[in-house]
């Protein structure tokens, strides 16, 4: 097949976790079709990614993303009616480049990463057209309503909620199959027992490269991993420290808290300047030594939807891990063998002390865990299901 692929960031291994999805499927497809990627791009040292596009696409095409023409589509009383997020994409130029590689390489079947992509292929005629939603932002910014504490933030972010609430199941009618990670985000569309054009498509995790090989000593540590400059991690971060880590640290005095990840903001960092048992890390090339060396996991994720890489990526190499009932809806981990599940402060700070305590009970969980991976979270395991859709549609 002769893939048009649309991505609203630069794929690469180290991007954020649509950059990454994408990267992972471009890899995996590019095996036995052509790959033809448009994408946009913010920084110039994004470009450094462009010769490793180049050796499994066929073409590449980057589009810098424009700092005025955001202000501009959201200032047009025409787009009144359109997420934030989509008006954010909107740029004449990258459609420009999706007529063009449609006229000129006529491929077999084109595909948009997320709701920001799906104006460029709604109205395309010819080849079967797939809008990877990924996950509900209806229900994302829902979830970001109830816990977000600013009363800025909430306005905007329920102003993008009753844009998406009508935005998403309208799109769908557009696309001849929409790609979520879950049955959740499904339900959560406005009319979701009439849209029938849905195909469950999560992602995987690279379970060769996140195994444990490393022989560091364990410490009384517990580690949180995510791009901290997310609204969703930084609640979860500051979630886990406000009201679950002083419970930890009156059972253990000697513990340490490890958050590890990119764009730390102020008030993550202001952390470990009053808190010398927390350390942030900052942005690290390779996180598997973090996962090695702290014995319990955690993901006290309370906004979001879809799946959670983090708490993957924490199976994967064999750490126990605690996570609310959110983090697992993409995953349907077992609770009390493969993860444990906890969602009111008081208990997800007790499983973590008993973790923290119980190597015994930790060890069995933590491989538990990385069986459950290696047996259904792969990434060639659910590319393999996708592969067999686009064919199907094609």
């Amino acid at each position: 097949m002769k893939i048009l692929l649309l991505s609203p960031r630069m794929p690469h291994p180290l991007g954020k976790a649509d950059s990454m999805t994408v990267y992972r499927l471009i890899r995996y497809f590019a095996q036995r079709h052509e790959i033809y990627l448009a994408c946009f791009y913010s920084e110039d040292s994004e470009l450094e990614h462009l010769p490793e596009l180049n050796r499994f696409c066929r073409v590449v095409k980057c589009i810098k993303l424009s700092k005025w023409r955001p202000v501009l589509n959201m200032a047009n009383i025409k787009n009144g009616k359109l997420p934030l997020q989509v008006l954010y994409y909107l740029d004449p130029s990258m459609q420009k480049t999706v007529d063009e590689i449609m006229r000129r390489y006529k491929p077999d079947l084109a595909y948009a990463h997320l709701i920001r992509m799906g104006e460029y292929l709604k109205d395309l005629s010819g080849p079967p057209r797939v809008l990877a939603m990924q996950i509900s932002q209806t229900l994302n910014y829902r979830r970001m309503i109830a816990n977000i504490p600013s009363l800025t933030y909430k306005a905007l972010y329920r102003l993008e909620y009753n844009r998406v609430r009508k935005y998403e199941p309208k799109i769908t009618r557009y696309f001849d199959s929409c790609l979520l990670i879950s049955e959740k985000d499904k339900k959560a569309l406005d009319g979701h027992e009439r849209i029938e054009n849905i195909f469950y498509s999560p992602h995987g995790v690279d379970v060769d490269f996140y195994t444990n090989t490393d022989n560091a000593e364990k410490e009384n540590a517990i580690l949180f991993c995510g791009v901290l400059e997310t609204p969703t991690n930084m609640d979860a971060v500051l979630y886990f420290y406000n009201q679950i880590y002083p419970m930890v640290k009156k059972s253990v005095s000697d513990v340490r808290l490890y958050l590890v990840g990119k764009n730390p903001p102020r008030a993550i960092k202001s952390l470990a300047q009053k808190d010398p048992s927390v350390i942030v890390t900052g942005f690290v090339k390779d996180v598997r030594h973090y996962y090695v060396k702290a014995r319990v996991g955690v993901d006290p994720l309370r906004i979001g939807a879809g799946l959670q890489n983090k708490l993957l990526i924490g199976m994967s190499m064999g750490q126990p891990m605690v996570c609310t009932s959110i983090a697992n809806e993409g995953i349907q981990a077992e609770p009390g063998k493969e993860v444990i599940i906890a969602d009111a402060p008081e208990e997800f700070a007790s499983a973590v002390v008993e973790l923290l305590s119980n190597p015994e009970k930790a060890g069995i969980l933590a491989n538990n865990a990385r069986k459950y991976v290696e047996k259904k979270w792969t990434w060639e395991y659910h590319f393999q299901q996708l592969e067999k859709h686009f064919e199907s549609l094609v």
